[in-house]
């Protein structure tokens, strides 16, 4: 809770007391794509969405905030689970990313940066899961998760296709752990202000 404070504290601060900087907000909500277990990274997918906010640094930058519920990112390793063949899983998590952005003109340079280039660090914080094995039994009291919380590090870009309206494709991957692959995202964003 003390990262998501920091992080609304230095947002705030920025678009309050920059001269030149423009605040924007909007919406974003598409899917996660994650291992969770064998060998595809797209064996798992579930919502990402959210609000997202952005203050502008720069003519190219910008800062980024965003405040999501995320379903099945593999951010953070249960202690124990048994050897089973699993079924449904379900890992609802609330992510509250940081990014800087590259501001970059592509194709309507003259009117919008139309693409952007995201760099940043994400808190994250498993809040409830619901797993059943492969005969639909649930089997989600026999999983015990030590620590529920993560930091990631995130890489990602965004295209415009509107001034207002873009797609962005994003990787996580938890900072300080050595067994969990990257969870790919792709999410419209539809900025309102």
């Amino acid at each position: 809770m003390h990262f998501f404070s920091l992080a609304l504290f230095c947002l705030t601060c920025i678009a309050s007391s920059a001269q030149t900087s423009k605040f924007n907000a909007g919406v974003v909500a598409g899917m996660n794509f994650s291992e969770l277990e064998g060998d595809g990274i797209t064996d798992y997918f579930g919502l990402n969405a959210g609000v997202i906010g952005t203050a502008k640094l720069s003519e190219h930058t910008q800062l980024g905030m965003e405040i999501l519920f995320s379903q099945n990112g593999e951010y953070v390793l249960p202690e124990y689970y048994p050897t089973l063949q699993y079924g449904k899983v379900w890992l609802n998590h609330v992510e509250v990313p940081i990014h800087i952005d590259w501001l970059l003109g592509a194709f309507e340079r003259t009117k919008f940066y139309n693409w952007n280039l995201n760099l940043g660090l994400a808190y994250t914080r498993l809040v409830s899961y619901h797993v059943e094995n492969i005969d639909k039994e649930d089997i989600s009291d026999q999983i015990v998760y030590g620590s529920k919380e993560a930091l990631l590090l995130q890489a990602g870009t965004t295209y415009y296709f509107t001034k207002k309206f873009g797609l962005n494709c994003k990787a996580s991957l938890p900072i300080r752990t050595e067994s969990i692959n990257w969870t790919l995202a792709a999410r419209f964003v539809y900025m309102i202000i």
